[in-house]
């Protein structure tokens, strides 16, 4: 690890929000690389101030630390499954909020499968250009572009909202409807949905327009802009935010790096978030 997010702690056993990284894009379809994302966003992340000028909080009103990647097994997709599921699993026993950074979209599936069985009424709130919808890609179940349906067959699609989604197949489309919400568009959701429910956050980074996030594996063009972005994810502040993860940077691809500091400033809101 290059470096601890932003003036994070080590302690993990006195610290309530615990960052933890998976850097594995095994199944990566098109440009892989989001396994170098948690260290650039840790990096990146010392450019920033410790205080929101969305919340007008500072992030050291919160006890965070960062526990650093795990090593994962490049080739064994379901070895590396049960790994993340098991360090989930692990920080959830000791009462911590986890923050998970990715990898890609693979890792939120045994992220979701440790949660339920400490949470049994969360809403998954996911950002996305895709879908990821398929049951299996190109004969492979367990990939990226699974990675909703996945979380489905946990925790039940009536319980998945998904935000910013501009690329699907047929197939998905058709099974769209029984989503509790999927649409491109921020301003056409009912919050009297998700009324007095505890909110797990997923951001798969190619949300947001490819012009604002370059440095992604499937960059899609018609996304959301930081600050339309911003502002719809600070509405999640009146909810009990249970626990999120932030996915499939893959900061090769954006030698600017703003792909990367834009990750590591969602990344200081989510602890507030937490």
């Amino acid at each position: 690890m290059s470096s601890l997010f932003l003036e994070a702690s080590e302690d993990v056993k006195n610290s309530n929000i615990v960052i933890a990284g998976y850097p594995y894009d095994s199944t990566s379809s098109f440009r892989s690389g989001s396994r170098k994302g948690p260290n650039a966003i840790r990096e990146y992340s010392w450019n920033l101030e410790t205080f929101s000028p969305f919340t007008k909080m500072d992030i050291h009103t919160k006890k965070y630390a960062d526990s650093g990647d795990i090593e994962l097994p490049f080739g064994d997709t379901k070895r590396a499954i049960n790994m993340i599921y098991s360090n989930t699993k692990k920080l959830l026993k000791k009462g911590k909020k986890v923050i998970s950074l990715g990898g890609e979209h693979t890792v939120t599936y045994p992220i979701i499968k440790a949660y339920s069985e400490f949470y049994d009424d969360f809403i998954m709130i996911v950002f996305d250009a895709h879908a990821d919808l398929r049951d299996n890609y190109l004969g492979v179940k367990y990939s990226h572009a699974c990675a909703m349906n996945l979380c489905s067959g946990v925790i039940g699609s009536k319980r998945i909202c998904q935000f910013g989604i501009r690329s699907y197949t047929k197939e998905e489309y058709e099974y769209s409807p029984n989503m509790l919400h999927f649409s491109d568009n921020l301003n056409d959701f009912d919050f009297n949905k998700i009324k007095n429910k505890r909110i797990y956050i997923s951001i798969d980074i190619d949300a947001l327009d490819s012009s604002v996030v370059p440095g992604t594996g499937t960059p899609e063009p018609g996304g959301l802009f930081f600050r339309e972005f911003m502002d719809f994810l600070l509405k999640f502040s009146n909810y009990e935010v249970i626990g999120c993860d932030l996915v499939e940077l893959a900061p090769d691809y954006d030698p600017s790096g703003i792909s990367a500091a834009a990750a590591s400033k969602i990344t200081r809101e989510l602890i507030l978030l937490l």
